[in-house]
């Protein structure tokens, strides 16, 4: 007899970048000095409402000022941070990365879920018309598969999935529509096969995309051209890495739920 289901979900897919990575450099926190930060990043005036190193505010018409507390700094510093990336989210889901940064002020440390942008992460994986797209890859492996009698398993994918382009917030809408600024490049992938059905030579499959990105800088990011300028990076990775501040990066989780259909002559 013939199995052509499968009696589990089963991973046809997971990335190298292993998921739950605290030890990833952008997941780390108060780990950099005043000297290192300005010496070796050039971080020396990073906000103009408040010195993150003194602690004290920048009003230079009433003379000295009163040294803040860290949480009184790190409000001030997050209210600029918020202003400043509202310049590169506009669009549709620019209210993402402002729930982000509001969490990462507040949860301290705590992973992060939100339906929009897994909606915006399944809206993604669908609307890719590509032949190098998850999807159509997954089609046809379902499609040409023969070897039945031995029965799908994740290798059955493995040549067809080197072609492959992860879903990724890549696109050029993703620049200004607050995706982008949000996740962009999302670190780790796994793609499951939950449910394959046949009736005839008609076959449907439920499949799941996890994805995981870390929100969170690391040395490398601040050092790039476009980043190590702008106001919004600069404070974020002060925020973070400064170990007076120490606020902690958080990993974000996204997933999506996917049905496709297809046909498989091989019965």
């Amino acid at each position: 007899m013939v199995i052509r289901e499968i009696a589990k979900p089963l991973e046809i897919f997971r990335s190298q970048k292993s998921f739950d990575d605290w030890s990833a450099d952008d997941m780390r926190s108060g780990d950099l000095s005043e000297q290192t930060l300005k010496q070796r990043f050039g971080l020396i005036a990073v906000s103009d409402r408040v010195d993150c190193y003194s602690f004290k505010k920048l009003n230079h018409h009433y003379g000295s000022m009163p040294t803040l507390s860290r949480e009184q700094t790190g409000a001030i510093l997050f209210d600029q941070f918020r202003f400043e990336i509202g310049k590169f989210a506009w669009g549709q889901y620019r209210d993402i990365i402002k729930r982000m940064i509001d969490h990462m002020q507040f949860k301290n440390g705590q992973s992060w879920h939100d339906p929009q942008l897994d909606l915006a992460y399944k809206n993604l994986i669908i609307n890719n018309k590509s032949q190098a797209s998850a999807l159509e890859l997954i089609r046809l492996t379902l499609t040409n598969f023969a070897d039945w009698h031995n029965g799908l398993n994740k290798s059955s994918f493995s040549k067809a999935f080197t072609k492959m382009h992860l879903p990724k917030f890549l696109r050029f809408e993703d620049n200004y529509n607050g995706l982008g600024i949000s996740v962009h490049d999302i670190n780790s992938t796994r793609i499951m096969l939950d449910r394959l059905d046949f009736n005839g030579d008609t076959w449907i499959a439920d499949i799941t995309f996890i994805g995981q990105d870390h929100f969170g800088l690391d040395k490398t990011d601040i050092q790039k051209a476009k980043f190590k300028y702008l106001p919004a990076f600069r404070i974020w990775f002060v925020l973070q890495r400064y170990q007076k501040l120490a606020w902690k990066p958080f990993l974000v989780n996204i997933k999506a739920k996917v049905t496709i259909t297809g046909k498989n002559q091989f019965r």
